[in-house]
């Protein structure tokens, strides 16, 4: 999960970085007059599911700034349906509660019309908050700020054309460069996480099937209290195998909100500075000619130097989370290489302990012979001693060899689980 949101965070940056402003002086015939935020309805769907399955009666709420917007509850499809109307285009919190689950909480969400988000929860208490970073408000507020400095930086202009577009060639080749390695980086971290995924799978299936074994053996032993600690045993092991799978659902489900939300939060942001930019350029009208080029040369300078620093850091950072999940998957497949070995030797001591059960099973009828024969007297005493005797000696050795068995299983159980 940290390495997902290691790359999140550097496609954000990335979409944020190498948005398009070298041709900002070409517009400038523009002479329209608009709002910076327009007011519009939006209706979206919200499925929350708990393990794979839908969840009933979760309150799905949006607010903003304290304020409720609008509250839904889930169907029995663990569907909810949301409509805002006469949305601003701000930044929401997302808040998603059932008794008996930990209440999601995603802050910083842009409402997308048409959208289709997807939430697992978690059993216990508490809340899990995942934020979304967003400019929008901040692109708004210094929109008015940027029209007054256009105008106050007129005169600067012309000595800076020449330097800049010679800055934004060069950070551009490097851009490029950069680029391609982050891509690189992210295609191998893929590969990882799915290898670790697929041992993880095996691992779990290996555990199951131990867990099924154990429980044979522990109906060998004649000591109940035994017996009872190791059904608790299996219990606790199910319990936290479903809290686990639980929890990755939750995570992987979180993700993906949020990477859809990362997205409808970055087209809001380039709404936000395209309605911004529009403002800046009927202040640019009044500029000289000279000045207005020389600003459109310094802005792509600079955006390529940004979008270079940002492919940088975008590589380097796929480049450490591609390593942690290649480390991950190496980990998951040790794990399921031991939980196979435990598997394998459990069946072996399950099969000497049919073998046992066989032996004593024909023990029992021989018993239950000779004790019919003494009954009704049919044989000599000292046959039927010496018949006893043989009885109770070949039950005495089939102990021992329980007690061997019992003793095996408790090593391999230190040796593979009580690590």
């Amino acid at each position: 999960m940290k390495n997902k949101n290691i790359l999140l965070l550097a496609t954000f940056v990335l979409g944020v970085a190498i948005t398009p402003i070298a041709n900002a002086s070409s517009n400038l015939e523009l002479s329209v007059e608009k709002s910076i935020q327009d007011l519009k309805n939006v209706a979206f769907s919200v499925n929350v599911t708990y393990l794979g399955k839908p969840v009933e009666g979760a309150t799905v709420s949006i607010s903003l700034d304290g304020k409720s917007l609008a509250t839904s509850n889930t169907d029995s499809q663990g569907r909810a349906s949301i409509k805002v109307d006469e949305y601003a285009g701000g930044a929401t919190t997302l808040q998603i509660q059932k008794e008996g689950y930990k209440t999601q909480v995603l802050t910083g969400f842009i409402l997308k019309n048409g959208s289709d988000y997807k939430f697992a929860l978690v059993r216990g208490s508490g809340t899990v908050t995942t934020a979304i970073a967003n400019k929008v408000s901040n692109i708004n507020s210094n929109s008015a700020q940027e029209v007054k400095k256009q105008a106050e930086k007129e005169e600067e202009a012309r000595e800076a054309v020449e330097k800049a577009n010679e800055n934004a060639k060069s950070s551009q080749e490097s851009a490029e460069e950069y680029a391609e390695k982050s891509k690189e980086e992210q295609e191998r971290m893929k590969a990882a996480e799915k290898k670790a995924a697929e041992n993880q799978a095996a691992a779990i299936a290996s555990a199951e099937k131990a867990a099924e074994l154990e429980k044979q053996l522990s109906n060998t032993g004649t000591d109940s209290k035994k017996r009872a600690e190791q059904e608790e045993e299996s219990k606790v092991r199910i319990a936290e195998l479903e809290k686990q799978r639980a929890a990755q659902e939750a995570a992987a489900a979180t993700l993906a909100a949020k990477k859809a939300a990362e997205k409808a939060a970055e087209k809001a942001e380039e709404d936000a500075k395209e309605k911004a930019k529009e403002q800046k350029e009927l202040a640019k009208e009044k500029a000289e000619a000279e000045k207005e080029r020389a600003k459109a040369a310094e802005a792509a300078a600079e955006a390529e130097k940004e979008k270079t620093k940002a492919q940088q850091q975008a590589a380097k950072e796929a480049k450490e989370a591609r390593k942690e999940a290649e480390d991950v998957a190496k980990k998951a497949a040790k794990a399921a290489k031991a939980e196979e070995k435990y598997t394998k030797s459990l069946a072996k001591l399950t099969k000497k302990n049919d073998k046992v059960e066989k032996k004593r099973s024909k023990l029992d009828a021989a018993q239950k012979k000779l004790d019919s024969k003494i009954e009704k007297g049919k044989i000599e005493v000292e046959d039927a001693k010496e018949q006893q005797e043989k009885i109770t000696a070949a039950q005495k050795e089939l102990d021992e060899d329980l007690k061997e068995l019992e003793k095996d299983f408790k090593a391999l159980k230190a040796k593979y689980k009580e690590k």
